[in-house]
């Protein structure tokens, strides 16, 4: 398995507990609010796409469901990423798709493609959830548990 060059518990100036861990977690859990936000924004529009392409509920709420297969895929290919090169190069590129998938979800002409730029939405918005709890998890020990559960909260902040 392939890792990063450095780990935080390796490098001689971080100390697992610190204050520095929990700046970290607050970090975490404001980075965690924004991009999932990216899991909740269909459910927002829902009601102006179905009127804006004369669509039914359902048709329009495949959108989320895609926004969610996109989220399980991405949370693994984002894992992947985050192990090989680190937590920051993976919400760079998390962010550029979440971007660009939102400006494609704005020059949609079809409800396909809207659908199917949501699937993108869902791959972008993956790296705030999973990999992010994995990392906050090394900056903690005798907090570890509380530390993960504060960063998955993120998530339903987002909501």
């Amino acid at each position: 398995m392939h890792g990063p060059a450095t780990r935080f518990e390796e490098a001689p100036h971080f100390v697992p507990d610190s204050r520095q861990a929990w700046a970290r977690l607050v970090l975490a859990l404001v980075i965690g609010s924004i991009g999932g936000a990216g899991m909740w924004t269909v459910v927002v529009v829902l009601p102006t796409v179905q009127a804006e392409f004369a669509a039914g509920r359902g048709a329009v709420s495949l959108a989320y469901t895609l926004t969610m297969f996109g989220f399980g895929l991405g949370g693994v290919i984002v894992g992947r990423i985050t192990d090989r090169f680190g937590i920051v190069t993976a919400m760079a590129l998390s962010i550029a798709c979440t971007a660009a998938a939102y400006l494609l979800a704005g020059a949609s002409v079809t409800l396909w493609q809207f659908q199917a730029v949501y699937f993108l939405v869902g791959l972008g918005s993956s790296v705030t959830f999973a990999p992010l709890m994995a990392e906050a998890s090394h900056w903690f020990v005798r907090y570890r548990g509380l530390a993960v559960t504060i960063v998955a909260s993120g998530n339903y902040v987002a909501g």
